[in-house]
């Protein structure tokens, strides 16, 4: 299995993520937050951020630390609109909130991962895809199951929250084009957050594809399609039966479990 963060710096990038709630937050909200990552933490801190090798974050860890660098983005995109003297109609709690989630839809449900180890050697090895997505869930579009979660968990947004979360994947979602391009001017989005959430999340994911095609870890491949070829495989990636730490980086001593 490809390791792009160890054990460690996956705990670490956790707590940072949970402290970050805890400064943010308060009240009610603070309050359902933590009860719902309370009990997801075993799974979420080592759910990836994508599926496949070539996309982003495909690893153990990938989708908090992914999550944390979108935040980091976005906030300093919103200093630079400040600079700017740009309009911003909403606040940085706003921000962060909907920073934080605007992939929560990836971690599955409160009982199941939405991404699993895949079992098929065959499409790891040609296609890069180190994980597939949960067979026993129901198929729901992203953002329908990060609401879905929301909800179960009795988390309230904001109608700002929650068309920044909706329209953050900008027009690579075509539900989303309507919201972005129209010429009747009281469509117009009357709010920047979009904006933000896109552009801090193309930042991330563009570092992150990077970081893996630079790196000496990363796995060989170049089919990246549906048809495979002898000569572009992805090899030495065996992907664990589960997801647990044990699993994945073997008995190290840590008191994980």
């Amino acid at each position: 299995m490809v390791h792009i963060l160890d054990e460690n710096k996956i705990q670490e990038n956790y707590d940072k993520f949970r402290k970050l709630i805890n400064r943010t937050f308060s009240g009610d909200r603070l309050e359902s937050l933590n009860k719902m990552y309370d009990l997801l933490e075993d799974r979420i801190v080592l759910t990836p951020a994508s599926s496949t090798e070539h996309f982003h974050n495909a690893f153990a860890g990938g989708y908090i630390d992914h999550i944390l660098r979108v935040t980091f983005n976005a906030i300093k995109i919103y200093e630079l609109y400040e600079t700017l003297g740009m309009s911003l109609d909403f606040d940085k709690e706003t921000l962060i909130f909907t920073a934080l989630h605007h992939d929560l839809g990836k971690v599955g449900n409160d009982e199941e991962n939405w991404y699993i180890p895949n079992d098929s050697q065959w499409h790891i090895e040609n296609q890069g895809k180190i994980y597939k997505t949960n067979p026993n869930m129901h198929w729901m579009e992203l953002n329908d199951r990060t609401f879905w979660m929301l909800n179960h968990y009795g988390i309230k947004i904001t109608e700002e929250e929650y068309i920044g979360i909706k329209l953050t994947d900008g027009l690579y979602d075509e539900g989303n084009k309507r919201y972005y391009i129209t010429y009747n001017k009281d469509n117009v989005l009357k709010t920047s957050l979009p904006f933000v959430m896109h552009q801090a999340d193309m930042i991330a994911s563009n570092f992150e594809r990077n970081r893996v095609m630079n790196s000496d870890k990363k796995p060989q491949t170049k089919n990246v399609g549906g048809r495979p070829s002898k000569k572009q495989k992805l090899k030495n990636v065996k992907m664990p039966e589960k997801l647990d730490f044990k699993s994945i980086f073997g008995d190290t001593g840590s008191s994980h479990s």
